[in-house]
């Protein structure tokens, strides 16, 4: 399994590489946005105007779990709320502990259905393993790790 943390990957970087691998987990085609406030929402999925999955991406490899955690409570529950889909998804560079993972989706309930809809760093390295092919075409994340 490779072991990335990320930090090579700007937040647009890490957004690409989160849907493609979101894409190929779930086998759908997630709607992809322009850059810039968001509103929420990453990337969406919806057969109806009824905006049934959101997926949100962060990038906090620097700020870390604490940063995540008050931002996901303070900034897009909020969001979430207003929104009000059937199915969030959640991918971050934050490495997550079961626990950590079990707080989050208590924050994000009823939103997010299980820990399953929440992608730590291990669970992104874990998808990168299954789909190599998604690995091979993400440039920035393999160049640097390889031996000077």
């Amino acid at each position: 399994m490779p072991n990335y943390d990320f930090k090579t990957l700007s937040p647009v970087d890490f957004e690409v590489l989160s849907r493609d691998l979101l894409q190929e987990e779930h086998r759908l085609t997630l709607q992809s946005f322009t850059s810039g406030r968001d509103g929420g929402v990453d990337f969406r999925y919806s057969r109806d105007a009824s905006g049934s999955l959101v997926v949100q991406c962060k990038h906090y490899v620097e700020s870390g779990y604490d940063s995540l955690l008050h931002v996901l409570v303070n900034k897009e529950l909020p969001k979430l709320r207003k929104l009000n889909p059937k199915r969030y998804l959640l991918t971050t560079s934050v490495p997550l502990t079961p626990k950590r993972k079990d707080d989050i989706a208590a924050v994000l309930a009823p939103y997010l259905l299980s820990t399953d809809d929440v992608y730590g760093r291990d669970d992104l390295n874990n998808l990168l393993g299954k789909f190599e092919t998604i690995e091979r075409k993400t440039i920035k994340l393999w160049l640097f790790s390889l031996p000077l």
